[in-house]
């Protein structure tokens, strides 16, 4: 039997068993953005095409500042709302597609648009009319976060793919003869 470092071994042992898991957690975590910056906001936005404009009472708005601690990469509008929707008076707290999140230059031209007490105008789906928000379009720059997300995905695919290379010459380097 020849003799292998340990270099060897603890080289083969993270090519074969680290790699894999790493490329695991960083596909999930592509894929999880990708969905929720991208894939999600834009099957609501088709969703929610449907849904009708009615006016609407906007009782409190705040900014929550980005806060990476509590998963919020950007700053996150929250508004309190009130509507009336076929005689029967709701409430909402839903500003739009992304939950509120946006960059700063346009979280400072809608909340230049929305102050307590004002009118506004909040889109409801008629077939379930508590669901509502006040805002149907896309934010651009926060489905472009699904960019790098997307590049995460394939870099952690790519380490799926290397371990499932490295697994499938099973035999241990040490193991293997030296005609092979």
């Amino acid at each position: 039997m020849p003799h292998v470092s340990l270099k060897l071994r603890l080289l083969e042992a993270v090519i074969r068993i680290v790699l894999p898991f790493l490329g695991i957690l960083l596909l999930v975590a592509g894929l999880m953005g990708v969905v929720s910056f991208a894939a999600m906001p834009l099957a609501e936005a088709m969703r929610s095409r449907q849904w009708v404009p009615v006016p609407a009472h906007v009782e409190h708005i705040q900014v929550m500042p980005a806060d990476l601690v509590r998963n919020r990469p950007l700053p996150q509008l929250q508004v309190e709302y009130r509507y009336r929707y076929e005689g029967t008076w709701y409430s909402g707290d839903r500003h739009d597609l992304h939950h509120g999140l946006d960059t700063e230059k346009a979280m400072d031209a809608r909340l230049a648009k929305l102050e307590d007490g004002e009118p506004a105008t909040a889109w409801v789906n008629p077939k379930v009319p508590e669901q509502s928000m006040m805002d149907r379009s896309l934010h651009w720059p926060v489905v472009a976060l699904a960019l790098p997300a997307g590049v995460v995905a394939v870099l952690g695919g790519l380490l799926v793919f290397a371990g499932m290379v490295a697994w499938n010459d099973w035999r241990p380097a040490w193991r293997r003869t030296e005609g092979e």
